[in-house]
């Protein structure tokens, strides 16, 4: 749902455990792509790994290219996450979405979806969490799966 920033989605960090969530933070995106990029210290990446990196989405985070280091708070996949749900942008957001119904996937985009998350939560809002939504977002990256989303294949 809208939130109150005005954007078509949320971010949260999650706890989970044994598969099970027991809680979450909302966030950011700005804070989660310092977060998930390492460049900002965080419960849910102790490490400091940059998980756009190690998940294969790019321009996102921080990065090097020619010899310097890039950063990019704007990451592409979380700015198109609204579209996994939205026809269109609702005058919140620019350009069209990939949702085959105004407000919510088809069956056949729910079924997409539902590689993504954990087989205890069978609806479509989620929750989407660890590997399995970076994963999500890097595929986002990829226009041959956008399509087969939009359009089936």
């Amino acid at each position: 749902n809208p939130t109150a920033q005005g954007d078509l989605h949320a971010l949260f960090i999650y706890t989970v455990m044994d598969g099970k969530v027991l809680g979450s933070v909302p966030m950011r995106s700005d804070f989660f792509v310092l977060q998930a990029s390492g460049m900002m210290e965080s419960v849910a990446n102790l490490e400091s790994i940059d998980l756009f990196d190690a998940s294969g989405i790019v321009e996102c985070g921080a990065w090097t290219a020619d010899g310097a280091v890039a950063a990019n708070l704007k990451c592409s996949p979380l700015l198109d996450i609204w579209k996994l749900r939205y026809r269109s942008g609702m005058g919140m957001q620019p350009g069209e979405g990939w949702a085959a119904e105004e407000y919510r996937p088809s069956d056949r985009q729910q079924v997409i979806l539902q590689f993504y998350r954990s087989t205890e939560h069978d609806d479509w809002h989620g929750p989407y969490y660890g590997k399995d939504a970076f994963r999500l977002l890097r595929d986002m990256q990829d226009p041959a799966w956008v399509g087969t989303y939009k359009f089936g294949g």
